[in-house]
Order: structure tokens, then C-alpha cells, then sequence
């Protein structure tokens, strides 16, 4: 027969608890003596790596100084991106980082600001030329017995504006015509405005133009111009057609200026700019329009 001795087991039950909770309390006495002080998360810098004018990457660098006598680890840090006082972006970092005990460590935030986004969230954002934003970060760092702490910060400051110089179709008219030989100048007028604060110098002007779908040129323009700043400059295309070319009834459709026909003109704009940070680059457009050709 077994005999239960209830007390005799209760007690060492109980001194086992007691050892158990002895050793927590040397192991948390051992992390205090660690962390004899709270980590620091300052702002460090900020700094465009690419600009050009579709979008802008920034890159916002954090310093996070650990004074103390064990490594931490930065558990997340997430950020909020707002742009004239309204949420335009958020993000959250991808996994954990460690801070090595005495040491200071870096953490860059990369962030990229697409502008068609941004115009398409904000239309008032394109009237202006530069903007103001305050990027909010929280940074979470998980500390041996005092658990997890969050370290919110928020800077200032504002970045440009930029604008894609756009592409209009003006006018289409014709400029010659003879009958004798069968054939038509016709010109068209096209706008590029520049919407922004400096100058664009265009190098080339490369493009494709269609007539009711059917190509009827394709060509290169140069020595454009320079496009002043918030100004739109003129470009005339002239094209010389013949009724064998383009059919007799849209030839007479062309000669007594009646009839609406479908012009679509795609190419690509090479140009130049003395913005900083932003050297040569290629804009492609498209225009697609319903015109009458005028005499």
C-alpha cells in the first residue's frame, strides 16, 4: 500500500516555485544591470537619390544609439508620409533589426513619391512647385524585461514639385495646295507647355503621325528651341500629301475644308534641363484628336 504524504509534497512543490522564481529574479536583476540606460532614436538625414519627372526617392536616415551592455533589436519601424497636411503614403519595415550592445546603428527608410499618385490623390498639389511634407516614424524596440517601447518621431520639410512638359495638338490647316499636281501642305500645330519654374531644352523631337489610323509620317524634329519656364511653345509639322497617297475622297474632303478626321501623334521627347539633379531625359507622348483641317 502507498501512503500520500500531502504536506511533504506540498513543500516541495512550493520550493521548487521558490527556487524558480529566485532564478527570474536574478536573471531580471542580471538584465537591469544591463540596461542601465534607455536607447536613443534621433533623426540623422535626408536625401533625394533620384529625381526626375515622373517621381522622386528619398531616403531618410535614423540613428539608434544603444548605450548598453547587451545587443536589442528594433522589433519594427513604420512610417506615415503626408504631403500638405494629408496621408499620401504609409509603410512598415520588413523585419526585425539588431542593435549591437554599445553601439549605434543606422536604419535608412527609403520612400519613393510617384507624382501622377500624388496628382491623382491631391489635384491642388499641381499648382504648386514645391510642397511640404512631415514624415512620422515609430520605431519599436524590444528591451530584456521591460518588454517592448516605442520612439515616435517626425520631420519636416519640403521637396519640388516637377511637372511633365505636355503635348498638345493646336491646329491643323493646310498651307499649300495644288491642284494641277495632285497635292496638299497641310501644318500641324503643335503645343509643348511647360508648366514648371525653369527651362527645358529640347534635343530631339521624334514622332509618328496617323490620319484616320492610317500612318502618314513619321519623322524627327530639331533645334526646337528652349521651353521657358511656364510657357508653351509652338511647333509646326508640315506634311505634303497627293491623292494617290491618301484616296480622292479625302483629298476633297482636305481641299474644301470640310470633314472632321482622326489625328493621333506618338513619339518621344529628348531634352535637357538645368535642374539640379535632373540631367537628360526621354518623355514619351500621345495625343489622339478629332479635328477639322482649316484653310
Amino acid at each position: 500500500m502507498i501512503y500520500y504524504n500531502a504536506d511533504k509534497n506540498g513543500g516541495f512543490m512550493k520550493n521548487i516555485i521558490f527556487l524558480v522564481m529566485i532564478s527570474i529574479l536574478l536573471i531580471s536583476c542580471s538584465s537591469l544591470k544591463s540596461i542601465t540606460k534607455e536607447p536613443e532614436v534621433t533623426f540623422d538625414s535626408v536625401k533625394i537619390t533620384n529625381l526626375n519627372f515622373t517621381s522622386a526617392d528619398f531616403i531618410f536616415k535614423y540613428k539608434v544609439n544603444n548605450p548598453n551592455n547587451v545587443s536589442l533589436n528594433i522589433e519594427q519601424f513604420k512610417y506615415d508620409l503626408f504631403v500638405e497636411n494629408d496621408l499620401f503614403l504609409s509603410g512598415v519595415s520588413p523585419a526585425p533589426i539588431s542593435v549591437g550592445k554599445n553601439t549605434s546603428s543606422f536604419v535608412d527608410i527609403p520612400v519613393t513619391v510617384v507624382y501622377k499618385n500624388l496628382f491623382d490623390l491631391f489635384s491642388n498639389i499641381y499648382r504648386l512647385d514645391t510642397a511640404n511634407y512631415k514624415l512620422a516614424t515609430e520605431f519599436t524596440l524590444k528591451l530584456p524585461v521591460f518588454g517592448k517601447k516605442v520612439f515616435p518621431l517626425e520631420h519636416k520639410g519640403t521637396f519640388p514639385v516637377l511637372k511633365l512638359p505636355e503635348v498638345a495638338l493646336k491646329e491643323v490647316k493646310t498651307t499649300a495646295i495644288n491642284l494641277l499636281a495632285g497635292t496638299a501642305t497641310i501644318e500641324f500645330a503643335v503645343d509643348i507647355i511647360n508648366k514648371n519654374t525653369f527651362a527645358i531644352s529640347p534635343d530631339s523631337f521624334t514622332f509618328e503621325l496617323f490620319i484616320n489610323k492610317a500612318q502618314w509620317l513619321n519623322g524627327l524634329l530639331k533645334d526646337i528651341g528652349e521651353l521657358a519656364p511656364n510657357k508653351s511653345t509652338t511647333v509646326k509639322i508640315p506634311v505634303t500629301i497627293n491623292v494617290a497617297k491618301v484616296g480622292k475622297d479625302l483629298f476633297d474632303n482636305i481641299f474644301s475644308g470640310s470633314g472632321i478626321f482622326d489625328v493621333s501623334l506618338k513619339g518621344n521627347m529628348a531634352m535637357r534641363t538645368a535642374y539640379p539633379g535632373i540631367g537628360s531625359t526621354n518623355i514619351p507622348f500621345s495625343i489622339e484628336k478629332s479635328s477639322a483641317v482649316k484653310k
